[in-house]
């Protein structure tokens, strides 16, 4: 209770800008029974034969929640076993640069680890020496001349080796390790792909048990250049993650308002409507969500209730999602942008009435704002934006 004899203030379960917590991750159950398989066998032994994971799919499919529902089954699911985890978050400035993804690599490892040893303390003291060994005092000139002496594969492979050595003496037996959004690394520096491909092939002979779990856009697999493929297929478990079914998105609405344990109920036109205007979209989904719970607060969401309060949701789209979307884009990208939303759903390059459109689109891909469809059709990343293109002046 309050102090003012109120109930506290349930928690919106609904979140469209961080990744879902974990209590509330629901769907993607034959991926989620495919890690516990994958982490169950991937245990240590004299010469480790870890699985390794490559989670795949478009923007806002889920790819980053779904690493950290991993996560939270290794560390609350296989509790007799002693379990390090750490997420890094690749982003495009860290990937310009063999020494910026080596620096982000270890920074993200030493700062955001989770483990279950009670030595808490004592590992993180050990590895933030570690940070120091691997990276020096945070001197870019240090570490360059570092990567200029030894060998890329090599200065990561003794890095990983000697960080292993810290918490398997302190009792970890399983490491989780995962790099979320590679794809920023394959656009920057696609060398680095295959060097962190030759470090954890060597890691097992070392005795090492680091599980890897990436994500990653799809075009990972069907990368033209073939920087990418050699790399993805080190991974010997893929999926492919695709928007939400009807089902999946009723599971996606209901599960965590009742495991939040607000009472507030949405009527089955509601979940239909939401799923045609989001095509299972987990991202939209969410956003719609939360903004319904932050309206209603406790009772019924009726088919009025949502069509009377859509246009306010939509206008939040707008301002926090759709603007900033466009504003990333260059003139050019938003002239073919604007030429796009004209077109039919699915499009080929020659239906762009703008001269070099094709030129731009691999720039347009990178920055999340197309999709591509098979050979020669793209498509706008989404029926939304494209809506919210139509209609600026």
């Amino acid at each position: 209770m309050t102090k003012s004899g109120s109930e506290p203030r349930k928690e919106n379960p609904f979140s469209p800008t961080f990744p879902v917590n974990p209590r509330y991750f629901v769907n993607r159950e034959h991926i989620i029974s495919s890690f516990r398989r994958s982490f169950d066998r991937s245990t240590k032994t004299e010469m480790p034969t870890p699985d390794n994971i490559a989670i795949l799919g478009d923007p806002g499919m889920g790819k980053t929640s779904l690493l950290r529902k991993f996560e939270a089954i290794a560390l609350e699911e296989f509790k007799e076993r002693k379990i390090f985890s750490a997420i890094v978050e690749l982003t495009p400035d860290s990937c310009s640069s063999f020494t910026s993804i080596f620096r982000k690599i270890v920074d993200d490892i030493s700062g955001n680890f989770v483990t279950q040893t009670p030595v808490l303390k004592e590992i993180r003291n050990e590895i933030k020496d570690w940070r120091i060994k691997s990276i020096g005092t945070g001197a870019r000139r240090e570490l360059e001349k570092k990567i200029k002496d030894d060998p890329p594969v090599m200065m990561i492979r003794d890095a990983f080796i000697d960080l292993w050595r810290i918490i398997e003496k302190l009792g970890v037996d399983t490491a989780l390790l995962m790099l979320d959004d590679m794809h920023y690394v394959a656009n920057r520096y696609p060398d680095a792909l295959n060097s962190m491909k030759g470090v954890f092939q060597w890691l097992p002979k070392h005795g090492c048990n680091f599980m890897l779990c990436i994500t990653g856009k799809k075009e990972l697999i069907s990368d033209s250049k073939g920087f990418a493929a050699p790399f993805v297929n080190f991974f010997n478990i893929k999926h492919i993650l695709k928007p939400l079914t009807l089902n999946g998105t009723r599971d996606a609405i209901l599960k965590p308002l009742n495991l939040s344990g607000l009472d507030l109920t949405v009527e089955e036109g509601v979940i239909e409507k939401i799923y045609g205007l989001t095509i299972g979209h987990p991202t939209f989904i969410n956003f719609i969500m939360r903004e319904l719970v932050s309206l209603k607060g406790g009772g019924r969401i009726t088919l009025r209730f949502f069509d009377e309060n859509y246009r306010s949701i939509e206008s939040s789209m707008v301002k926090e999602s759709f603007r900033s979307d466009f504003s990333i884009a260059s003139n050019k990208e938003k002239q073919i942008l604007l030429a796009m939303a004209k077109l039919p759903d699915r499009f080929s390059p020659s239906e762009i009435e703008i001269k070099d459109a094709r030129t731009q689109l691999r720039f347009l891909l990178r920055k999340g704002l197309i999709l591509k469809h098979g050979r020669g059709k793209y498509s706008l990343y989404h029926p939304l934006f494209r809506e919210y293109l139509r209609n600026l002046k």
